[in-house]
């Protein structure tokens, strides 16, 4: 295959068409997955829907092989490839193979192939890896906070609800509950009746756990995503003076040799008139 041949190939691999092809199968065979979890379904047309399940293999299995194809040992440097690799060997492995449930775990992995056919998905996704470490300090400060409170309220709420404060671990968990908005109000209430003052416990913990934590998780996330769009717009930018620049280089090329034309075409003047 020629370079053009080469780019052009590739080209049609990563193209519009391909992946929105790529995605239709995708959504195709999540419907299928979706289908066969009805046994009434599954009793009725469940040769037709395990045919289908392997021809949507078959698709997959293309996908990879031509996008190695087209992208060679660069294929494996992107993470996202590299996932869409495993799930469809795996797939292709355990197609024959006695552990059914470990197929039906690779079968629905493939839904997630959706996040590797659209970039938005993709830039979502990469935000939160990258929010991760940030992630991972606003944990343990959320620990930090749970453990306290959950001494305190072990402390002075134990008597007064030993189901939900009776020693620590049960006290975590109420927090955890209380953090979720699942029937806080049940809790706090007959703690309410007995000590007033639980009313600044229940609020401070509410207000720190919930309303700052997750929006300081929320607002890295977020901050991570819009720094991943100016990166993306400013490699696209850079792109477009690349090609720009190349087409500059073309018209030069093509100027340069109508030059040589005409100067092949003045000596070779002056050499008929010199005979």
């Amino acid at each position: 295959m020629s370079t053009s041949q080469s780019f052009r190939f590739g080209a049609f691999i990563h193209g519009k068409s391909f992946t929105s092809l790529i995605l239709t199968v995708v959504f195709l065979n999540a419907i299928v997955i979706g289908l066969q979890s009805y046994p009434q379904v599954n009793a009725a047309y469940g040769s037709l829907l395990q045919s289908l399940d392997l021809v949507f293999l078959m698709i997959f299995t293309v996908e990879v092989v031509l996008k190695i194809f087209a992208d060679r040992t660069n294929y494996f440097k992107d993470g996202w490839n590299v996932f869409d690799f495993i799930v469809v060997a795996a797939s292709l492995l355990f197609i024959s193979s006695p552990f059914v449930s470990v197929l039906r775990i690779l079968r629905v992995l493939r839904i997630l192939k959706t996040i590797s056919s659209i970039r938005s998905l993709r830039r979502i996704i990469t935000s939160l890896f990258m929010a991760i470490p940030t992630i991972g300090s606003i944990a343990l400060l959320m620990i930090i906070v749970f453990y306290i409170y959950g001494v305190i309220g072990a402390t002075f709420f134990a008597e007064i609800s030993p189901s939900y404060f009776g020693n620590l671990s049960k006290s975590l968990i109420t927090l955890f509950q209380i953090a979720t908005f699942d029937d806080w109000a049940n809790i706090y209430r007959p703690i309410a009746e007995t000590t007033p003052l639980s009313l600044l416990y229940f609020v401070t913990f509410i207000f720190i756990a919930v309303f700052v934590m997750l929006n300081l998780v929320v607002g890295e996330i977020v901050n991570n995503a819009a720094n991943i769009q100016n990166e993306v717009q400013e490699i696209e930018k850079e792109v477009h003076e690349i090609k720009a620049d190349s087409s500059e280089i073309a018209l030069l090329r093509e100027e340069v040799k109508e030059l040589k034309q005409l100067l092949l075409e003045e000596r070779q003047y002056r050499h008929d008139r010199a005979v």
